[in-house]
Order: structure tokens, then C-alpha cells, then sequence
């Protein structure tokens, strides 16, 4: 017994003869005659009198009918959820993506602009924080995924590298260093400086590099975010030294960006959870943020080889 049995049954039941039912459901009627004399055998009972070209339900298709019925409906409640799952839509799907705060507000609205419009019944939630947090975020399953520094911290995620992007110090567009194309550890003596949060890996080797060449170094602010430092460095408070990536989306007028010499590469990427598959809607989003979305050139973000 096969579901399209039963559904030239039911609509056998619903119209009164093969041809009708043929009719509706887009076959011909040798082939209803033959599903149906198939399943009459599997039964062990004719289920219909024939008659002059009709077919007259029997005690035994009554009896039958309102149990196909329910599994019809249970049917195209399937194939509906079949179509949402081809498409990638499902219904009350949710995305929780975690970002940096530089990035979710910069960055990643555009993104989620472009992915809604493929994906508008699909829910996202923005989580936000360092990124030792975006790691415990994806951890505990509160994220479904996280934007990070790689490598990341712990080993129990899988990584998929996206970016790499140098080192830039950021300073007010008035600064004497702002004459130079570039600024090496030594241009940094005798000028406060804006330092990333001290739990940072880069933050630990930029330290021991800066006390190895310049021991009177001052850090004068430490902030957690970009958008911080690049905002304190057009104060006048000091030299900010940060990822190139993430400071381009705060360049303006009231800033000059130099790259930092010797360069410090770092790689960005994706994490999720270690044997957790991704749902359709988290890989399409992971897809878009590959491509950019669109908003960002290629002087912000390099894509990673592959």
C-alpha cells in the first residue's frame, strides 16, 4: 500500500468514478483502475460496486475513508514542509548570529538586510560582545554562530576562516605622524596610545613587542571596542592600534589611518559548534557573509584562500 493509493481512493470516494478522479488528479483512467484494482488486493476486499461506469462506495470504503483522509491531510502538511525546507524557509525559523559590537553596527546590518530578503520568515537574532564572549556565546548554544579572531580560543568549534586583514594605527587627521606612509613600533615613542582589551591574544604580542623596542611605551586608554578607540583617537586622547578590517568602517574626516609596520596579519572567520550542523537559513547567511553582501570592497575585507 503506497500514499498515491490511497489518494486515488480518496478522491475516487469524493467524485463517484475513475474518470473523474483521473481528471483531477492529472493521470489516466487506466492507470486509476489499475492503482485501485492494486489496492482492493492488498485489502482483501472490493471496496466499490461498479456500475454502469460508476463506482458505489462499499460498507467497507466507508469504513476506510475517514482514516485516509486524515493521512491525506497529514500528507500535505508534509509536502508544504518539504517546500519550506527546498526553499530554506521554515516558517518560524530563528539565526543567532553574534558579532563584535564594531561590526553589528556597521558590517552586519547590510548583511542581514540582503539575507532577509532572500530569507523574510526567517528570524535573526544580533548577539554582540568581545570576542572571548561571542565564543562562549556559541558554547553554551546561545549563538548559533560567532564572527571571530582566529585561531579561536578553544578547540571545540568548527572554524571556517573568511578574511585576513593587517594591522592600522588611527590618529587625529592633525598628527605630525600623519606625514608618514607608514608607522613602525619606534614612531610610537613618547605618544599615548589606544590599546584593545588586555585579554586579547594580538593585544599580549603587541605589548611584549612594543616593551622589546620601546620600554617608555604609554598606554593611556585600554577600550573593548573599535568604534572606541578610532572615536578616542579623533579626540586627540591618542594613537589607537587596531585590526584594518574593522576600523575602515569608521574612517572620516576627523581621522588619518596609517598601516603599522612590522604588520600584524590576523585571519577572521566563522565558528559554530563541533558536530552541531548548521540549520539551511545559518548556512545561507555564512554564504552572504562570504560574498560581502555587497558593502564591503575589497580594500576592508580579503577573502581568505581557499
Amino acid at each position: 500500500m503506497n500514499f498515491r493509493q490511497l489518494e486515488i481512493f480518496k478522491t475516487i470516494m469524493d467524485t463517484g468514478s475513475t474518470m473523474a478522479a483521473a481528471a483531477q488528479l492529472g493521470l489516466s483512467q487506466s492507470a486509476i483502475s489499475r492503482q485501485l484494482a492494486s489496492l482492493e488486493e492488498e485489502v482483501g476486499r472490493e471496496l466499490f460496486l461498479r456500475d454502469k461506469g460508476r463506482l458505489i462506495p462499499r460498507p467497507e470504503a466507508h469504513l476506510l475513508v475517514d482514516e485516509v483522509d486524515e493521512i491525506a491531510q497529514s500528507v500535505s502538511r508534509l509536502r508544504v514542509k518539504i517546500g519550506d525546507v527546498r526553499s530554506g524557509v521554515f516558517g518560524e525559523a530563528l539565526v543567532r548570529v553574534a558579532f563584535p559590537h564594531s561590526l553589528s553596527t556597521t558590517m552586519l546590518p547590510p548583511l542581514i538586510a540582503q539575507f532577509k530578503a532572500d530569507h523574510p520568515r526567517v528570524t535573526v537574532e544580533i548577539l554582540s560582545g568581545p570576542y572571548d564572549a561571542i565564543e562562549r556565546l556559541v558554547h553554551n548554544r546561545v549563538a548559533d554562530l560567532g564572527f571571530v579572531r582566529l585561531p579561536a580560543e578553544s578547540h571545540s568549534f568548527d572554524t571556517r576562516p573568511l578574511f585576513v586583514s593587517g594591522t592600522t594605527c588611527v590618529m587625529p587627521a592633525n598628527h605630525p605622524l600623519t606625514g608618514k606612509a607608514a608607522i613602525d613600533v619606534n614612531d610610537l615613542a613618547r605618544n599615548d596610545l589606544i590599546l584593545l582589551g588586555r585579554q586579547r591574544i594580538n593585544r599580549n604580542e603587541l605589548e611584549h613587542e612594543l616593551r622589546r623596542m620601546v620600554p617608555s611605551y604609554r598606554c593611556s586608554l585600554e577600550v573593548h571596542s573599535v568604534e572606541t578607540a578610532c572615536a578616542c583617537a579623533a579626540q586627540g586622547l591618542g594613537i589607537a592600534i587596531v585590526p584594518s578590517l574593522i576600523a575602515e568602517f569608521f574612517r572620516n574626516e576627523a581621522i588619518a589611518m596609517r598601516p603599522f609596520l612590522p604588520d600584524k596579519v590576523s585571519e577572521y572567520g566563522i565558528i559554530s559548534l563541533l558536530g552541531a550542523p548548521l540549520s539551511w537559513p545559518a548556512e545561507a547567511f555564512i554564504n552572504i557573509l562570504k560574498n560581502g553582501g555587497g558593502r564591503i570592497t575589497p580594500s576592508q575585507m580579503i577573502p581568505q584562500a581557499r
